[in-house]
């Protein structure tokens, strides 16, 4: 009867420590994908003054923080504006790669895929499934990777994939790493920083 007794307390122990985890990877994936889905507003609202381009709705850090500062730390956010803005007074306007595309300056070589792909922008990782992400935590840390994960855009074969995709800079497989790191902070996963390579 004793060996029943501990046996199940071991059952229910691993049990509910796997539990835990699953809900730990849940919550970070969830916040991981909530984030994908707004940063997008970020390369959008197209507006042209004063010889630049910059996102209407979202140009100033306030904007940009409220759009996307419950996912992610001031240190993230500080990546973040770095990595995509160049910032004029008191507006943020987009980096030069992204002012020569929307100038349609195609002779530099600035196609979509091209200025988006190395930057959260990159269409491919919305396409990643959880299998691809490898979810760890290190010293207190969350740690999200992907390791040149396979994603296939269009088949080589389709002459609709490379008329829309292949214009567009595309190419029919890319294959992409990521590297997030989240922290918690106030009971919720926040990303502290991300770096995508392709």
């Amino acid at each position: 009867m004793k060996k029943k007794s501990i046996a199940i307390i071991l059952i229910c122990f691993f049990v509910t420590g796997c539990h835990n985890e699953t809900v730990q990877e849940e919550e970070v994936l969830s916040i991981y994908n909530e984030f994908l889905a707004n940063v997008q507003e970020l390369f959008a609202y197209h507006t042209y003054d004063e010889n630049v381009y910059y996102n209407e709705k979202y140009h100033s850090k306030d904007e940009i923080r409220s759009l996307l500062g419950q996912y992610m730390t001031e240190e993230g956010m500080d990546q973040l504006l770095n990595d995509l803005y160049v910032q004029e007074n008191e507006r943020f306007v987009y980096q030069e790669e992204f002012q020569s595309y929307l100038k349609g300056n195609d002779h530099e070589g600035f196609s979509y895929y091209e200025i988006t792909k190395k930057t959260v922008f990159n269409p491919g990782l919305r396409m990643m499934m959880g299998d691809d992400l490898h979810i760890y935590e290190s010293d207190g840390k969350i740690r999200m990777e992907a390791e040149r994960v396979p994603v296939q855009f269009y088949s080589e074969d389709s002459m609709y994939g490379q008329s829309q995709f292949g214009e567009l800079g595309y190419p029919s497989v890319d294959y992409l790493t990521l590297d997030i790191s989240f922290v918690k902070e106030k009971d919720q996963y926040r990303i502290k920083r991300v770096d995508v390579t392709s």
